[in-house]
């Protein structure tokens, strides 16, 4: 039966400090020399504070990564606002400028979650087909505020636009990722609209995959998913340079047989 490979990276701050940038160098160079052609799905904060030259800082490694790699991402509230929590008004038009679109798919690049892209007319979901897989980037960010900035917030209608989109998918194994953590009440951590989220999965939706929290965390078929994975802050390290990334092998994709083997790979 079929079999693929996704690493799971998270929370890179680029512009944090200079050891951000040269982690992420270090990762995505082991990635292309050890993992050539497997999907590179990011869960969002890859800049520190949503700025210009973070920006470009950050297209620039993933560009050099894309020639050796499929990449998707979404968007955290550090892609949004100053230190994740003083609201950008180019917060999102930056990040649909550098980083909006898929790299290395051999696609046209396109702003994948825009209201133009599957589904047309919602804002904040991206779908995205690759072969028995289906990717579903879920905005989770509040570039608007209805909360506070470095909170998420799902809506009514995107919760809804994901639910009929899963249910679009059924012969293909459904991979859900996001930014914020759905199991967390914290003051600057909090997902409003979580419930209406983990309702659109339940049953729905194969393998869901976030960072924000900083904390790795696993839950295998909790609320109906088969497999929940909370990625660590994939720039921070166990000692010196000593750093993970999350590797997922998927086994019988694109059936209801599917499972998963997950794991921590050292750097």
């Amino acid at each position: 039966m079929a079999k693929r490979t996704i690493i799971l990276l998270s929370d890179l701050h680029i512009g944090l400090r200079e050891k951000e940038s040269r982690r992420t160098t270090i990762i995505f160079h082991k990635i292309a020399e050890s993992f050539p052609g497997t999907p590179i799905l990011i869960t969002g904060d890859l800049t520190d504070s949503a700025t210009k030259s973070q920006f470009r800082e950050a297209r620039r490694l993933l560009d050099e990564l894309s020639s050796s790699n499929p990449i998707l991402a979404v968007p955290g509230n550090h892609d949004y606002a100053w230190k994740g929590n003083i609201i950008r008004d180019d917060g999102w038009e930056n990040w649909v400028q550098h980083l909006g679109s898929p790299l290395g798919w051999a696609k046209n690049q396109v702003p994948w979650m825009g209201v133009e892209y599957e589904p047309e007319g919602v804002d904040g979901l991206g779908v995205w087909e690759d072969g028995p897989c289906v990717y579903f980037g879920i905005d989770s960010g509040d570039p608007k505020d209805k909360q506070i900035s470095a909170r998420g917030y799902i809506s009514k209608k995107l919760s809804n636009a994901l639910k009929e989109s899963l249910k679009s998918y059924t012969d293909k194994t459904r991979i859900a990722f996001l930014h914020h953590h759905p199991f967390t009440d914290g003051f600057f951590t909090k997902l409003y609209g979580s419930k209406r989220l983990l309702e659109a999965l339940r049953d729905n939706c194969e393998l869901l995959l976030f960072g924000h929290h900083h904390e790795y965390g696993i839950w295998w078929g909790k609320g109906g998913v088969p497999l929940i994975v909370s990625s660590h802050k994939s720039t921070d390290a166990i000692s010196g340079d000593c750093i993970m990334m999350t590797i997922i092998e998927i086994e019988n994709v694109g059936t209801p047989q599917v499972s998963f083997h997950h794991r921590l790979e050292t750097i």
